[in-house]
């Protein structure tokens, strides 16, 4: 009974935008910016569009996902690059939802409350601004904090159905369950002795940063997220590293992975 409540919820909303009430068109010519009121049926219809979308992006419903996407659908990622075709589009989804990269780093996204504005856009349909996180979801339930983004997106009204035509993805920075001072990451840089490979840490920005030497030449690198103190987490699958102190003194890394002990270094 409650789903068909919602799912009724949602038809009245995408059926109601379609003109808009005088009450909403006065309060958008008294307004000093240009982007709709949130109890608009504007702002509430692309709230729901963007909840629909991004949860078949969570959870990899990849028909439902190709639904929101319009024919002539174009991508702009400042990490990715550009893709230039709903076809595109779908082989590159059918790759971040494969059952590897789902093993590895199974991601969801999350709109940051109070960021997304809604612009109408005269005989086309709307522009959505937001803001959003990224966290890792662990296989033992619990998820950890990997980014955040700003997107821009055209939605547009073809046929009474919302489509997305134009997604705009950018400023994607690496973001952390809690930030640690520059002084606290000072005391891990450092190289830690295994016997196979020098695990080698050094800082950078807010984070740190991993690097495995082979032979006195690095290679496997990855960043390092603060989750307390002294311990990190990587941006995919269930690895935590420790660094274990004495005396205040930082004397080795203990690495885990899904919970159990993997390897010790000695710190150099």
């Amino acid at each position: 009974m409650k789903k068909l409540i919602y799912f009724i919820t949602i038809l009245i909303l995408l059926t109601s935008c379609k003109q808009p009430t005088e009450e909403t068109a006065e309060a958008l010519e008294k307004s000093e910016h240009p982007e709709v009121e949130q109890s608009s049926e504007l702002f509430k219809t692309i709230a729901v569009m963007d909840s629909l979308y991004f949860s078949a992006q969570n959870e990899c419903d990849l028909e439902k996902y190709a639904y929101y996407l319009s024919e002539d659908f174009e991508f702009f990622h400042d990490k990715g690059g550009f893709i230039d075709s709903k076809e595109s589009e779908m082989a590159e989804m059918a790759i971040f939802c494969g059952e590897e990269q789902r093993t590895r780093q199974p991601l969801r996204r999350e709109l940051t409350k109070g960021s997304l504005k809604v612009f109408p856009m005269d005989n086309y349909g709307a522009l959505e601004h937001c803001e959003h996180v990224f966290y890792l979801q662990i296989d033992d339930g619990t998820e950890k904090l990997v980014g955040s983004a700003k997107m821009t997106a055209l939605w547009k009204l073809e046929n009474d159905e919302w489509k997305l035509t134009r997604v705009i993805s950018y400023d994607h920075q690496p973001l952390a369950e809690v930030e640690l001072t520059s002084e606290t990451l000072d005391q891990y840089v450092g190289d830690y002795i295994l016997p196979d490979r020098i695990v080698n840490i050094k800082k950078e920005g807010k984070l740190l940063r991993v690097t495995d030497i082979n032979d006195g030449k690095p290679g496997w690198t990855k960043e390092l997220f603060p989750e307390s103190e002294n311990t990190f987490y990587l941006n995919y699958e269930n690895v935590r590293y420790e660094f274990i102190k004495n005396e205040n003194k930082v004397e080795k890394l203990n690495i885990y992975e899904k919970g159990k002990l993997f390897e010790e270094a000695k710190r150099k």
